[in-house]
């Protein structure tokens, strides 16, 4: 990981810290605050964590965080809610080849969210991740995990630490102020398109939700996530699931 060098990411890496002073909790400043300062140029002996979970659906984002998490100490696991018998292979391949534990959650509910998606003709994005959250904080309770890792590039500053009860969430490449270009860097990977398979299948039945995943483009290209080369290349992913 590259020391901040620009205005924008070294204010946001601060803000985090910042955070952290906040909260004064005695793990966040032995495991994380070395994390963000060596982010800022200073050099940190860092050290061995208890269990951090790492969300993990396989993608570029999560993949990035997941190694990040295990360069720093911060003894990741990871956990994937199983949204498809296919995505369990990948998964344990990645984590396999990087000696990381992998958890699989599932729950049946999930295929509701699904099929009103698709009977009532919305977007299943927003709906779809805050199930998931929430299955996935209540493992971390249930396995008495401090860290929960997730692979948000928006919440960054202040809103990339948040306190839950006895646990904090860490939306670690918004804490960093990393985007989409260094977690090519970190995994050696291009985004392999915008979406799961199912809102894929959704823009072909309902064209016109479409619009709703150029805004989470547009929002991600605004925040400097990510440059306007993946920003096209997102788009016309979402464009051509039309016609594919």
């Amino acid at each position: 990981m590259k020391t901040a060098r620009k205005f924008r990411d070294v204010y946001r890496v601060q803000n985090s810290l910042k955070t952290l002073k906040r909260y004064n909790d005695p793990d966040l400043n032995r495991y994380i605050k070395p994390i963000l300062e060596y982010r800022l140029g200073k050099k940190h002996e860092f050290h061995e964590s208890r269990k951090t979970l790492i969300a993990f659906s396989g993608g570029i984002d999560s993949k990035a965080t997941l190694l990040i998490a295990k360069e720093f100490c911060l003894n990741p696991e990871a956990v994937t809610f199983l949204i498809s018998e296919s995505n369990r292979e990948p998964v344990e391949e990645f984590c396999k080849k990087n000696d990381i534990k992998v958890h699989f959650i599932y729950d049946s509910y999930y295929e509701n969210i699904l099929n009103e998606a698709e009977n009532k003709r919305f977007h299943p994005c927003g709906r779809c991740q805050k199930f998931i959250t929430r299955k996935i904080y209540k493992f971390a309770r249930s396995g008495n995990y401090k860290f929960i890792g997730f692979g948000d590039m928006l919440s960054v500053g202040s809103h990339s630490i948040i306190k839950l009860n006895d646990m904090y969430r860490l939306n670690i490449p918004a804490m960093l102020s990393l985007n989409k270009n260094d977690h090519i860097e970190i995994t050696n990977e291009y985004p392999n398109g915008f979406g799961c398979d199912f809102l894929r299948r959704i823009h072909k039945k309902y064209p016109f939700l479409k619009r709703y995943s150029f805004q989470r483009v547009l929002r991600e290209l605004r925040s400097q996530s990510i440059d306007t080369d993946i920003a096209k290349d997102l788009i016309e992913d979402i464009e051509g699931n039309a016609c594919s």
